[in-house]
């Protein structure tokens, strides 16, 4: 039953299903939709990950962090962790994990703990202080005991990239860095919404059959000129890099969800999170000192050499959260997720919002959503996204796998590993607009130097390929004034002398000013 979409000249795009929304949830719409062969187009204001999908700490969930407090988000978890295993493992470490309790915490949670991990069927194993610190020798010693659970860690911007490559490879049109200017109803019925291109600056319309509303965060927002709200809490989670790994597995506190209770390795470093801070824009804030503070002092009670570590650098997700009801602590929100028919709920036709959730929940929101449409759809194909392995399921997993299939040639980005033929691979690709698509495509500018001795090799690679992002000055002074937003937060010590090398270095070869 598949239906051409007809892009003519852009001036008038028609779909049957238009998604709004190019992080986990939406890419991952898209891929079930095009797998039951439904035409649709996805639009995005930035790229793949602009939002909460591309800031967060990129933990494969076991589910156990919610088991006491969330058991319905806690089973829904440990499912879809099962499921990823099988599709994605090249997005995924391994790496266990550990809920270590500490005096001041006592055992009463952690017995708690164990008995609600049992009822949703999360996988626990209690042991001794003894054998946790010879499998993590860095842990409080003064621990009293630990429990092991299926945590692990996953790379969001891979797992978003496969979805998209299959997606499209099943029909899927994508429209990056195109922004939604209105939505276009007519009576009691949403048609299409006007966009714009904000790279040229082009606007058009866009006809749909059915329109998704998975833009996270900026759900709300989105539905405003609508006259329509769902009651999204805006809840900021700030998180900071270490410039090495702390831990083989993911170290989580045994106690109610708090601040500064978890630390995820991610490849050769660390991400210490999170704090939980209601804020009311989306998109204008800033991590604070105290949030710094916090972090390191709650972490460091787990593994105590945090204290002296030298930090790369600080980022922020905003989490929507659905509220029910207004309550005055964020932790105490759900971390589900909602699906609304607003024809149902508002009276009007062909608008679906979904929102909240985890990133470890995006393919069962996705198959949640897609089911609701094909039902609207009178489409009688059931999901196959949890059956199927996405793109690159056989591509060796992680850097030690990947440094010993490395291939010869030159390298632009040591802690990643990036070779200059992936990059000049994927220039070839013209839907590329900007500097930031081919750092997330490659994982450039994320290892310790955060960028620091790897960009301006890039930028002679664009230079050569005469690849148009515009002025080459103009790309990396915005590259650096993004970087040093993550910086800023964390600059002291030893971080202060390595970002003087470079800033040297780019004063010096590209003669930039401060």
């Amino acid at each position: 039953m598949r239906r051409k979409i007809f892009p003519g000249d852009k001036m008038g795009l028609k779909t049957e299903v238009l998604i709004v929304g190019g992080g986990a949830t939406g890419v991952g719409i898209a891929r079930d939709l095009s797998r039951r062969g439904i035409p649709l187009i996805l639009i995005e204001k930035g790229d793949f990950a602009f939002g909460a999908s591309g800031r967060n700490h990129g933990l494969l969930h076991s589910g156990a962090r919610y088991a006491v407090t969330d058991p319905q988000a806690a089973k829904e978890c440990i499912e879809e962790n099962r499921i990823l295993r099988k599709i994605a493992p090249h997005c995924i470490e391994e790496t266990g994990g550990l809920f270590i309790s500490l005096p001041e915490d006592g055992l009463d949670f952690r017995d708690r703990f164990l008995r609600a991990c049992e009822k949703v069927e999360i996988p626990t194993h209690l042991i001794s202080p003894e054998e946790a610190l010879h499998l993590e020798p860095g842990l409080n010693p003064d621990l009293l005991s630990a429990i092991q659970v299926p945590d692990g860690a996953i790379d969001p911007f891979a797992l978003i990239l496969s979805n998209a490559r299959e997606a499209e490879a099943h029909g899927a049109t994508f429209l990056l860095h195109t922004e939604v200017l209105s939505i276009l109803s007519e009576r009691d019925k949403v048609k299409g919404v006007r966009v714009k291109d904000q790279l040229t600056g082009e606007e058009y319309s866009i006809e749909t059959s059915f329109l998704i509303n998975a833009t996270g965060a900026w759900a709300d927002h989105f539905l405003k000129p609508l006259g329509l709200r769902i009651g999204i809490a805006l809840s900021k989670g700030s998180m900071m890099i270490t410039n090495r790994r702390l831990s083989q597995r993911v170290i989580n506190r045994c106690r109610p969800p708090s601040d500064g209770d978890i630390v995820v390795p991610n490849h050769t470093v660390s991400i210490l999170g999170t704090t939980s801070v209601r804020v009311m824009e989306v998109e204008n804030f800033e991590i604070t000192p105290s949030e710094i503070s916090l972090l390191i002092h709650e972490t460091s009670r787990m593994i105590p050499s945090i204290e002296g570590c030298r930090f790369i650098r600080a980022y922020a997700g905003i989490r929507p959260l659905f509220m029910e009801e207004e309550k005055e602590e964020d932790r105490s929100i759900s971390r589900g997720f909602v699906l609304m028919d607003h024809e149902k709920r508002d009276g009007l036709k062909n608008l679906i919002t979904i929102t909240g959730g985890k990133l470890i929940t995006y393919r069962l929101m996705a198959e949640k959503a897609s089911d609701l449409i094909c039902e609207k759809m009178g489409v009688n194909i059931p999901c196959s996204t949890h059956l199927i392995p996405l793109p690159g399921a056989d591509q060796p997993r992680g850097l030690k796998e990947r440094l010993k299939n490395l291939p010869m040639g030159e390298t632009l980005c040591d802690c990643e590993l990036v070779k200059r033929d992936e990059v000049e691979a994927l220039l070839k690709d013209k839907k590329l607009k900007e500097l930031q698509d081919l750092l997330h495509r490659t994982r450039m500018a994320k290892g310790t130097c955060q960028g620091g001795f790897c960009v301006y090799r890039l930028l002679g690679v664009l230079n050569e390929s005469e690849k148009e992002f515009g002025d080459s000055n103009r790309i990396l002074k915005g590259f650096l004034e993004e970087r040093w937003k993550g910086i800023q937060p964390i600059l002291w010590g030893s971080a202060v002398k390595e970002e003087e090398v470079v800033e040297g270095i780019y004063k010096v070869i590209f003669n930039l000013k401060s």
